[in-house]
C-alpha cells in the first residue's frame, strides 16, 4: 500500500473552512443591520469627543440611519441641530426618520418646530412620501397650510 501525504487535503479542508467563515461573517453582518460598521465604530470614538464637531455628529447620525437604528439617529440628528437649527440636511433627515418611526407627536413636534424656522422646508418634508400618512391628521394638515401661507411671503 503506497502512503500518501494528507497536507494537501489538510490544506484544502482549512481552506474551505477559512472560506466558509468569511462568508458566514459578510453575510450575518449585510443581514443584520444593528451590527457597528467599522466607519460606525470610528464615529462613535470620534464623537466621544466632547468638542466633536456638527459634520462629525451629522456623519453619526446618518450612519446610525443606515444601520436601522433610528432613534440613535434621531438624538444624533438633534445634536446637529442643536448647534446648527438651519442645516437643511440634519432636519430632512431627522425629519424622515422621525415619519418613518410611525410616532406621530414626536413628528408633529418636530415639524411645528421647524415651520417656524423654514417654512419652505417644512412644506418640501410634507411632500416626502414618508410623511404622507400623517396628512389625514388635521393638525398636519393645519401646518402644512401654515407652511404654504408662510412661503408665500
Amino acid at each position: 500500500m503506497i502512503q500518501r501525504s494528507r497536507k494537501p487535503a489538510a490544506a484544502v479542508l482549512l481552506a474551505t473552512l477559512v472560506t466558509g467563515s468569511i462568508y458566514v461573517a459578510t453575510t450575518t453582518t449585510a443581514s443584520h443591520p444593528s451590527t457597528t460598521s467599522p466607519a460606525l465604530a470610528q464615529l462613535e470614538v470620534a464623537i466621544a469627543d466632547p468638542d466633536a464637531s456638527p459634520e462629525t455628529w451629522l456623519n453619526y447620525a446618518q450612519q446610525l440611519q443606515q444601520a436601522g437604528r433610528r432613534a440613535h439617529a434621531i438624538a444624533a440628528y438633534q445634536r446637529v441641530l442643536e448647534s446648527d437649527p438651519f442645516c437643511r440636511t440634519a432636519n430632512l433627515q431627522c425629519a424622515s426618520a422621525l415619519a418613518q418611526a410611525g410616532a406621530a407627536d414626536p413628528f408633529y413636534g418636530f415639524m411645528s418646530k421647524l415651520l417656524l424656522l423654514d417654512p419652505r422646508m417644512t412644506q418640501d418634508i410634507f411632500g416626502r412620501p414618508e410623511s404622507q400618512r400623517y396628512l389625514t391628521e388635521d393638525r398636519f394638515q393645519s401646518l402644512l397650510s401654515q407652511a404654504r401661507v408662510q412661503s408665500m411671503d
